[in-house]
């Protein structure tokens, strides 16, 4: 089967989000091709899309598409041999056999099927990604790892920052989906979404649907209003503080975990700083300020974003809000120690 190499690694890529990097389910590690379709399921996530590879069984994932991308040519020829025990990918004065099982395990049926879908909202990867970045990763407070999906906002905080995106959104009830879940849709384009029993699914132009489980815990949205009710002094931002930002996450970016960078405002100055395994970058800025010396920790990227669309803040006496036309993101200051000075 002669098999164009670009346009089948875009279909493959676009369902890596459903992988899981350790066997958790049997074949969730694989590209699972079924009824003209290759699928991905870790428990939380499932994605699917239409495959240009017409074969049945599951193909350990990592070692197929790399070794696609490592290959040249403009097609392929790719086939399971008589014993369907392996794909044959060839290619000019090339060969490779990849491992396929025959027969599917991977649980993809327990993934409710779509059947209505709605307009999703224009701006909602731009929701997604100002609110992302402020859900925790501490699993012993579950909910606080998950974005929380209402039909008027979509928020997150990690109980020393929060962001509240208003959106109007047609969702049936509001629910929360794990971070690590609905970050994917940054990058797929997605402009439909269908509600099932367990999972909320999201649709773009070229069929790819990603399903992500949801959960109905419970979501401390009163105390987030409370929260953002928060007034304070207007401060004005420096310019030139996406290209601090730029290099303080050459550093802070070696923390997989939490991107984060410190902001240290002091009297006169403001001073970006990242820090990662490798070492450190510090970039200080004039900054019309006279009151006391705070710190606060954010994600650089939520950081660069906030500064690319607006340069003015509230600095209360214990927090720092930032007002777009869209959301609000406020953070809790700590008192710098004057010794660390």
């Amino acid at each position: 089967m002669r098999i164009n190499r670009e346009e089948f690694l875009k279909q493959l890529e676009s369902v890596m989000p459903g992988l899981s990097p350790k066997e958790i389910i049997e074949q969730s590690s694989c590209f699972v091709f079924m009824d003209g379709m290759v699928h991905t399921y870790n428990d939380e996530i499932s994605c699917s899309q239409s495959s240009l590879l017409k074969v049945e069984g599951a193909v350990p994932a990592i070692p197929f598409i790399s070794i696609l991308r490592k290959l040249e040519e403009d097609e392929l020829d790719i086939r399971a041999n008589e014993e369907n025990s392996q794909l044959l990918v060839k290619g000019k004065h090339r060969r490779a056999g990849i491992r396929i099982d025959s027969k599917v395990l991977l649980p993809i049926e327990e993934v409710d099927k779509p059947k209505k879908w709605k307009p999703l909202p224009a701006d909602f990867a731009d929701a997604v990604a100002i609110t992302q970045p402020c859900a925790g990763s501490n699993e012993a407070q579950f909910n606080m790892t998950c974005i929380h999906l209402t039909p008027d906002w979509i928020e997150a905080c990690n109980n020393h920052q929060v962001t509240r995106y208003r959106i109007k959104m047609d969702i049936s009830k509001s629910t929360l989906i794990r971070k690590e879940s609905l970050k994917h849709v940054l990058s797929l384009d997605m402009t439909e979404f269908s509600e099932t029993k367990h999972w909320i699914h999201f649709r773009n132009p070229t069929g790819l649907v990603l399903s992500c489980r949801y959960f109905l815990e419970e979501y401390p949205s009163d105390d987030i209003t409370e929260v953002l009710k928060v007034k304070g002094s207007k401060l004005v931002l420096p310019k030139g503080l996406r290209e601090a930002i730029e290099k303080a996450e050459v550093f802070s970016s070696e923390n997989v975990e939490a991107n984060d960078v410190s902001v240290r405002i002091q009297s006169g100055k403001l001073r970006i700083k990242g820090q990662g395994v490798s070492g450190w970058f510090s970039e200080s800025k004039k900054l019309e300020y006279d009151g006391k010396d705070l710190e606060f920790t954010i994600p650089s990227k939520l950081l660069s974003e906030l500064v690319r669309q607006y340069n003015k803040c509230e600095v209360s006496e214990n927090r720092l809000k930032v007002k777009g036309e869209k959301f609000i993101y406020v953070t809790t200051l700590g008192v710098v120690d004057e010794k660390d000075i």
